[in-house]
């Protein structure tokens, strides 16, 4: 079974079993927030049910999902979210449809693993605010958080550090018993 299919079938119990987990999108943010500061613009990318998207709109005016599992998309949209029906590596669509303007803030809680890390970069920089260069995030560049599984971190750095992308903040959390993620705050320059 392919991971897509996977979350079809978890679709309808994704946010009680998570919830039962105590997993919190919200708790994996919270160290990035004061070099985030406030954005304009977020975009979830496998949003899912609406859970992160929830987390994003702490630190963003506006959020946006992409989501290619449609019961986990109507999920987040009765939650209130615009979701967009595609896969991560697809993220350049976007553009092409003439969804306005780009993204200061683009977002993968945990969903980066199951991806083609090197085609969503480049569907990253298609949708990314572009900003001056420079290690510590400037309030009008385009920022990158992610969450990986620890044995991907060097695939996903790697991938993005190809492209320009460098590692702002790095910090290792626990999402829920048994699962630690390294969480990641990136930027061009």
């Amino acid at each position: 079974m392919g991971w897509l299919d996977y979350f079809r079938k978890w679709a309808s119990k994704y946010d009680r079993e998570v919830e039962a987990y105590d997993y919190d999108p919200e708790k994996l943010l919270k160290p990035f927030v004061p070099l985030i500061r406030k954005r304009k613009r977020g975009l979830d990318v496998g949003c899912g049910t609406g859970k992160s998207l929830e987390a994003l709109k702490t630190v963003c005016d506006e959020v946006v999902g992409v989501e290619p599992v449609e019961k986990m998309a109507l999920q987040a949209e009765a939650k209130g979210f615009r979701v967009f029906r595609m896969k991560g590596e697809e993220l350049g669509r976007l553009v092409e449809d003439g969804v306005p303007g780009r993204f200061d803030l683009v977002a993968f809680f945990a969903s980066i693993d199951y991806m083609n890390v090197e085609l969503v970069v480049a569907g990253v920089e298609k949708v990314l605010e572009p900003g001056p260069a420079g290690h510590m995030p400037k309030k009008e560049a385009g920022l990158v958080f992610l969450t990986v599984e620890p044995e991907n971190e060097e695939k996903v750095v790697r991938a993005f550090g190809e492209r320009g992308f460098r590692v702002v903040k790095r910090d290792t959390r626990k999402a829920y018993e048994g699962q630690t993620y390294v969480c990641l705050l990136m930027n061009k320059g």
